[in-house]
Formats: C-alpha cells, structure tokens, sequence
C-alpha cells in the first residue's frame, strides 16, 4: 500500500493517503479471520460436513483478497466492480460454508463466513460517499437470513435475532464510513494549511530576494550612474567603462534570472557572485537554463560561493577583467562554469592554490559534488562545478 514509505507517502495526494491507510486496515480486519480460518483446517474435530470443500472455498476466499488489495495498492482505493464482487463471493461463502459448518451447540464457531460478512460491511461503509450508498448492506442480510433460518427464531422472534446478529455487520459499515470521512476532512485541511504556509514562505522569500537586488543595484549601478552624474568619474577612462560593462552585466543577469521562472537558491547566489565580481572590476557574462527549484539549500550555498571563488581567480591571476559564467541542469546533474580567456597555466607544472583546493574543491566534496579545472598556458582557465559527483 505503500503506508511504510515515508516519501511515497508525501509525494501523492493527502485523499489518497487517506485511502491507502483505510485500504491497509481492511486488510488487517480480514487477515484477523482469514489466518484463523485457514489454522481451522488442521483441526482435529470435525468442524465441517466436507473439509475438502471447506478448504477450497478458503482457497478461494484468500485467492480473492489477494488479488483486490493487489489491485488496490497498485491503484490507490477500491473500484466499484471490486465492491460488488466482494459481496457476491460473501454472500456465497454465507450460503454453502453455514450449510457445511456442523451444528454443535447453537451456530457454529467455526463459520468464518460470519467473519467474510464484517469484513464486506466494512468495505461497503469505506467505499459509501453518502448515506444512500448503505442500501448496498441488505443483500447480504437476506442472504444471511437464507443461510441462518434453521438456527434463528428459537430463542427470540426471528427479526429480532436477526437485527441482533447483523447489528455489528452495520455498524462496521457505519463506524469505517465516519473514520475515512473524517480523515478525508484533516487532510483537506492540513493541505490547505500547507499551501498557505508555502505561499507565504514564497512571498517572503522574494521579498527578500528584490530587497537584495535592490542593495545590488544601489551598491553597484546606482552608485556608478551617481558618481558619473556628479562628476567623480569620466565615462571617457578606461576603467570606467569597465565598471559600466560590469554592472551592465549583473543587470542583464537578473534580468536573465526573471526570464527563467522562479527565483531558486543557486540562481540568487549566482547572481551574487556577478554583483560582488563587478565590485572588483569585472565584467561577467551570465547564463542560467532549468535550475531546478528543489536544489538543497547546502548545495546551492556551496556551488554560489565556489562559483565566487572562482571569479576571484580570474580577477587575480587571468589578466583579464571579463569572464563568463553559465548554470545549467542536465539529467539530474546541475553544472556551472566560469571561463575566461586569460593567461591559463600548466595543470601539471603548477600546484593548485588554496583558492582552488579548498574553497572550490573542497566545499563541491562538503556537499556531495565535483570540480574539474580545464587549462592551458594562454588558453584561459575554466572551472567547472558539478552536483551530484556522477556522469551525466
């Protein structure tokens, strides 16, 4: 039924989490008397006119709960064709089990039909979306009141002996039928309570997300536009349109961000990484395909800050003051990578400094990730980060 796996469980719909529970204890009911049922053969007293007989229709009987419930667990609850073939095996059970079962004292302990009649009236209130559906009951009581007759009406009036008898069959019906009801309601309500914590949890992270865009923009483009406006820099010097090109670029990158669909954690930190890579001068080109929303928090931290450090490297040691940055998830496998086209290095003849071995390597490790570092004397240097540490 799927009841023992807690991320099956969480993954489908709350109605039917409901139903599978249900579904789990009608099975349960009817393991407490098929089990019984079938130790009963072994007995050494005559329980049955024929045991050979009784022990074909057990047969049947478990071959029949088996493959319903195999059915129910594939599909989630009980179709409607299940129910009616339910109570005609029931009522069958009822009429030749009784006729077989040896009258001892009074009706026959070892009648489990008895039993196969709670456990249909069980599945009938389970199955009811309202009360009209309970009419559903009375086949199998006058196929109980067929099978009875010799036994009943002895002691009290017949009707009454039979309300007497049928009583706990109706109340199964009517008991499950509040319980998966009720249970329906919670979970209708926890649900709704659910999505208006994550709107709400969503809603305040992109408040928090536009406020740092915004500290972004005022630290970086608003600052160069008011420094140039005030006089303090000249948009003829070099360094000045570096410093344009750069927040040209963080500004294109959120751009960028907004385009792709929802704001995830990898891609805010990405976006980070361009802002404080324009405080140092440069210009970064970025790029972000299917980030995926459900990135784990750690994950995106690592990638974000080792993305960092590798544009730190590019502006220390590259020559170079632009670079390009892109993100990507392909099968599962999210892969970012900073290149520029600067001085590179030998990979063999240099030893890869702290940046490299720890804030980059070792923080993809921390998470469960990957770093490679691809390069060649004067054919730039790209670095890149993958998670997980498998093949695509």
């Amino acid at each position: 039924m799927g009841w023992r796996d807690p991320s099956f469980l969480a993954s489908v719909p709350s109605g039917e989490r409901v139903s599978r529970f249900v579904a789990m204890l009608l099975l349960l009911q009817r393991l407490s008397y098929l089990l019984p049922a079938c130790a009963s053969l072994f007995a050494q007293e005559a329980l049955f006119a024929d045991r050979t007989r009784n022990a074909v229709l057990l047969a049947l009987a478990l071959s029949w709960n088996v493959t319903m419930f195999h059915r129910v667990a594939r599909r989630g609850w009980f179709a409607l064709w299940m129910v009616v073939v339910d109570v005609v095996a029931t009522c069958v059970f009822m009429l030749v089990v009784t006729g077989d079962c040896i009258q001892t004292s009074g009706t026959c302990q070892a009648n489990w039909s008895s039993h196969a009649l709670l456990a249909t009236g069980a599945l009938i209130g389970a199955v009811s979306d309202r009360a009209i559906h309970f009419v559903a009951l009375l086949p199998p009581i006058g196929v109980y009141a067929l099978a009875h007759a010799g036994d009943m009406g002895q002691r009290f009036p017949f009707a009454l002996e039979l309300a007497v008898r049928v009583n706990s069959y109706v109340w199964f019906a009517v008991i499950v039928y509040f319980i998966r009801r009720y249970l329906a309601a919670q979970a209708r309500r926890l649900d709704e309570l659910t999505e208006q914590r994550l709107a709400a949890e969503t809603e305040r992270a992109a408040e928090q997300t536009r406020l740092a865009h915004y500290r972004q923009l005022h630290d970086t483009v608003l600052a160069t536009l008011t420094a140039i406006a005030r006089g303090g820099l000249d948009h003829h010097e070099e360094e000045v349109r570096r410093r344009c090109a750069a927040d040209a670029a963080y500004v294109r990158a959120l751009i960028r961000q907004d385009d792709a669909g929802p704001a995830t954690g990898l891609g805010n930190g990405l976006a980070h990484a361009v802002a404080r890579a324009a405080g140092l001068g440069m210009c970064v080109r970025y790029a972000a395909e299917a980030l995926p929303e459900d990135l784990p928090a750690e994950v995106a931290t690592a990638m974000a800050e080792a993305a960092t450090e590798a544009l730190n490297n590019v502006a220390r040691h590259s020559g170079e003051r632009e670079a390009w940055l892109t993100a990507v998830e392909v099968d599962g496998v999210v892969t970012v990578r900073v290149v520029d086209r600067g001085a590179g290095f030998d990979p063999g003849g240099v030893e890869p400094g702290y940046g490299l071995r720890s804030s980059v390597a070792g923080r993809m490790r921390e998470v469960g990730g990957s770093s490679a570092v691809i390069t060649a004397p004067g054919e730039g240097v790209c670095v890149e980060l993958r998670w997980p540490d498998r093949p695509l």
